[in-house]
């Protein structure tokens, strides 16, 4: 492998004030063992710690590996989502046939986790992206949950697609697991543009993603999730954010193929977000609006209410 062979995988990794964590993202990078060429797109987004003193100091040492983009203004902030084509730009410059995402709070335990995951999608072209299961670790790197599970009903290895996604209670993948083609990036990232929330994390990339091609789910721990309570989905309140996903899922709705018209019609129904409100009325102690939406969601969703019954007696 020579270090001026076109990488065939582009790490996607946005930093923000991350510096406590940084060094474990970076290190989990770097320790890929791999028989093909990997950069890693680091984007500093204007961070009032020492994070961009640190990946300085990688891209130093791993120069073939570690690519930073340093802001002077913080670009997550812009109401145009400007930060979904700066790195969509650094990513297409590097002419990768895939991308995996990192989060500079999170990181990798698996040092063949890019190789598993390439050699299943070299192996399958028509599979859209790889996934894994991940653990949990809390701020200071200590193991929460050995292994979340639940991504997938069973946990059961195999391809899935986006009418699966659908019928899973959860609704989600773990970011730092996902590797995906691409071959549709600039299309997918239109529709990301069209829809993006902080609410939802990257709950509409996995749809849009989904909506060109099949996941293959890999049973493996390859990944560490870290709970960080000053992130923005712990800070903002929980109705607050259950209510503002209605307007998402009408957006996401939109931009699905003719082909998933059922689901898109699904999606539109107010009553679809009547039962995460009514997790968050929960979570909040609100027994009586909670009460209220779990009125609404017997009639207008019971396939999702069911769908989060059946979830919690499973794996209670």
């Amino acid at each position: 492998m020579k270090s001026t062979d076109k990488p065939l995988v582009a790490i996607h990794c946005l930093v923000y004030n991350h510096e406590p964590y940084l060094r474990k993202c970076l290190d989990s990078f770097v320790m890929q063992q791999t028989n093909f060429t990997f950069v890693a797109i680091v984007h500093e987004d204007a961070s009032t710690d020492n994070s961009a003193k640190i990946i300085r100091e990688y891209e130093q040492k791993y120069p073939n590996i570690i690519k930073p983009i340093y802001e002077t203004e913080n670009q997550y902030s812009k109401p145009d989502g400007r930060l979904i084509f700066i790195m969509q730009d650094a990513i297409l410059a590097t002419g990768a046939k895939y991308v995996a995402i990192c989060e500079g709070d999170d990181f990798w335990t698996d040092p063949l986790k890019l190789q598993k995951q390439v050699d299943i999608l070299e192996n399958d072209p028509q599979l859209m992206a790889v996934v894994t299961d991940t653990c949990v670790v809390d701020r200071e790197g200590n193991i929460i949950t050995p292994k979340l599970g639940n991504a997938v009903p069973g946990d059961k290895e195999g391809k899935y697609t986006l009418r699966d996604f659908f019928s899973m209670p959860q609704h989600r993948y773990s970011t730092a697991t996902v590797m995906y083609s691409t071959r549709h990036y600039e299309e997918v990232n239109k529709k990301l543009l069209y829809t993006i929330s902080p609410y939802l994390g990257d709950w509409q990339l996995w749809i849009i993603l989904h909506s060109y091609g099949a996941f293959y789910y890999l049973d493996e721990v390859t990944s560490a999730y870290r709970t960080n309570p000053t992130s923005l989905t712990h800070t903002v309140n929980r109705v607050a954010r259950a209510k503002a996903s209605r307007d998402i899922c009408h957006k996401v709705a939109d931009i699905l193929p003719d082909e998933y018209s059922d689901i898109a019609k699904d999606l539109r129904k107010t009553g679809w977000t009547w039962v995460p409100l009514m997790m968050a009325y929960k979570a909040e102690k609100r027994y009586i609006p909670m009460l209220g939406c779990l009125i609404v969601s017997c009639f207008a969703c019971p396939q999702s209410l069911w769908n989060l019954v059946k979830n919690k007696l499973i794996h209670k």
